[in-house]
């Protein structure tokens, strides 16, 4: 019996290894993006927050059962590249739970020449 309750052990573990949210990262010259696969958590049960440029990405779910309850979470934190303008980060989540996370990178501001300009000095009369 206990062999038996060692191998389900071992098949849980296995299986409930973060397939849950497999997740991919853009980031190109014109974005920051992640996509992530949420389809096994409802709209309700994930959360998004930004904390200056920490990006923390959770889910948790509670199933409770005549016959038991089970829980299942997840957590992702980033950090974004310094170029991301974090005040336009927005999220979205298809039907089929695809949850997309973006932000655009900011301008880059090109280097110019800046003139001087003199001031005319006043004589002192003593």
């Amino acid at each position: 019996m206990m062999r038996d309750l060692g191998l389900i052990e071992r098949q849980f573990i296995s299986n409930s290894r973060d397939r849950t949210t497999s997740s991919e990262i853009v980031n190109n010259d014109e974005k920051f993006g992640i996509n992530l696969n949420v389809s096994q958590f409802k709209p309700e049960d994930l959360k998004i927050n930004l904390d200056g440029r920490t990006l923390t990405i959770q889910g948790d779910q509670e199933v409770k059962t005549e016959n038991g309850y089970s829980k299942k979470s997840f957590s992702r934190v980033i950090l974004l590249p310094e170029d991301v303008d974090a005040s336009k980060v927005a999220s979205n989540l298809s039907e089929d739970g695809k949850l997309s996370i973006e932000a655009p990178k900011k301008e880059s501001i090109q280097g110019r020449s800046i003139p001087i300009q003199q001031t005319a000095s006043e004589e002192k009369n003593e």
